[in-house]
Parts: structure tokens; C-alpha cells; sequence
């Protein structure tokens, strides 16, 4: 699917086709940003409506529709001529766009945007998007237990790992040393491994649990040529629960974090 530009293009920028890759991209920025991280409601109506155009870009988008969907409101009931909660809160995501861009989104290339009176997103390029290439993608896929008992922990290693791999990028992101994480959809593994120009990788990993020792395996692999680029296997003497997630989980995030600020992107 191709997100296109819904709003007129100002002098300063362009409307230019968006792929899904790439609004996942600016979604996340814009969530991971200080207006969006604080304020939940917020970041849930920007999320609706970006996934709306992601799938069902086609579909009209109204007033009442997103108060079902976002705001919780009771269908049977729901009148928007006397709850005016999604004209009010869509307001607030309009000025906060707006604020975002001015002040630390400055220097994004993308911005997104809500006509007064409209209800869908503008999407515009003030610049080319270049150096693209040098942001690669990082997609986590579920690990797995090689033992008869383990499978809750693989798991939950997995969403400890994930959310420290994001805040440890997140921070890098001011050095220039952006990694876009990624979780699969399903259980099919992405292949394509330079869309839009950015390298992706995959993490794959597998636990082994005994009642007083843990041994987490990963490879990070590179999808366009299949090889292996980083691989490690991580030992813990004591019983396997969340300590011993967030511990390994630590040291993995330490290592790979490692890994990206030194690997060439741009070959």
C-alpha cells in the first residue's frame, strides 16, 4: 500500500507517496517524542489515524467512527452533535503537530499534518529522503524454547529485550545512530531486506532452561544476503523468571547496541 499526500502542498515541501515502512517510521518518532510520551490519548488518536490510512485508506474516516473506536463511546448512545470529544481532542493533536515540528521535529523530513475542519491526515516531504540508507531496521522475532519447559520465559525475554533495544536507540537516535525496531506481524519473517533504501535485519534467538541455569542463543541476520553478522550466546546460573530476563536482556541489548554503532551502513 502507498500512502499518498491528503492535503495541498505548501511552498516548503512536496507530497510524495509514502510507503507503509516509512509511516511506521515517522509514527514512532513522533509517539517516542516528549508531547506524544506523555499524553496516552494523545498517542492512541495518532496511532488510529495513521493505521486507518495504512489500512483502510479507502474507507470514509468520520467524527463518529473515531469516537467509537478511540474514545470508547457507546454506539447506542453516541451522538456527536451533543459530545464534541473527537472535534476537541483532534484540536489539541492539530496544535500539538504543529508544535512538535517547531520545536524538537525541526529537522524531520516528514511531517504530518490535520486541515482545520478534516479529520484525516496530510502527509508531506520537506526534503528528499535522503540518507535513508544509513537507518536500518531491526525486526525481533519471537524467540524460542529448545527445551520441554521455558516457552513463558522466551517470551517474556523477548519483550524485555524489545523494550530496552528501543530506549537504548531512542537515545542513540541524537548521535545519528537510529535503529527502527520492528515486531512481525505474523509469524512470517521479513525477507526484503533494503526497502525504501534501509538495511533490515533479523533477530533470532532460542532459550534453553534448567531449574538453575538459563542459555539464551542469538544471531543477527543479514536478510539480503543471508549471512550471519553478529551471533553470542548468553549464560545465566539461576533460576529462570524476570530477574534473569531483565538481566540477559541487559547484556544483550549492551552487545547489540555495540554492534550498530560500529557497523557500516552506507557499503
Amino acid at each position: 500500500m502507498v500512502i499518498k499526500h491528503t492535503g495541498p502542498a505548501s511552498a516548503e515541501g512536496t507530497a510524495v507517496p509514502l510507503d507503509p515502512e516509512e509511516m511506521e517510521r515517522v509514527l514512532a518518532l513522533l509517539l517516542a517524542s516528549p508531547l506524544f510520551a506523555r499524553s496516552r490519548r494523545m498517542g492512541s488518536l495518532l496511532r488510529f489515524l495513521v493505521e486507518h490510512d495504512l489500512q483502510s485508506a479507502h474507507v470514509p474516516l468520520t467524527e463518529h467512527a473515531i469516537g467509537i473506536a478511540v474514545f470508547r463511546r457507546d454506539p447506542a448512545v453516541y451522538c456527536t452533535g451533543d459530545d464534541p470529544v473527537v472535534r476537541v481532542q483532534v484540536g489539541r493533536l492539530r496544535r500539538k503537530l504543529a508544535s512538535h515540528y517547531a520545536t524538537v521535529g525541526q529537522q524531520e523530513p516528514v511531517r504530518l499534518s490535520i486541515a482545520p475542519g478534516c479529520y484525516r491526515l496530510a502527509y508531506q516531504r520537506l526534503r528528499p529522503n535522503a540518507g535513508a540508507a544509513h537507518h536500518p531496521v531491526l525486526q525481533i522475532q519471537p524467540f524460542t524454547c529448545i527445551t520441554r519447559e521455558g516457552d513463558d520465559f522466551a517470551r517474556g525475554l523477548c519483550e524485555e529485550l524489545s523494550c530496552r533495544l528501543f530506549e537504548s536507540f531512542e537515545q542513540a537516535q541524537t548521535s545519528g545512530n537510529h535503529v527502527l525496531i520492528r515486531m512481525p506481524r505474523s509469524s512470517v519473517k521479513t525477507t526484503n531486506a533494503r526497502r525504501g533504501g534501509r538495511y533490515c535485519y533479523c533477530l533470532e534467538g532460542s532459550v534453553r532452561v534448567e531449574p538453575a541455569r538459563v542459555r539464551a542463543s542469538l544471531r543477527l541476520v543479514d536478510a539480503a544476503q543471508g549471512r550471519i553478522r553478529w551471533s553470542a550466546q548468553f549464560d545465566r546460573n539461576q533460576p529462570y523468571g524476570i530477574a534473569t530476563q531483565e538481566d540477559l536482556a541487559a547484556s544483550i541489548c549492551l552487545s547489540l547496541a555495540g554492534y550498530f554503532a560500529q557497523a557500516p551502513f552506507d557499503e
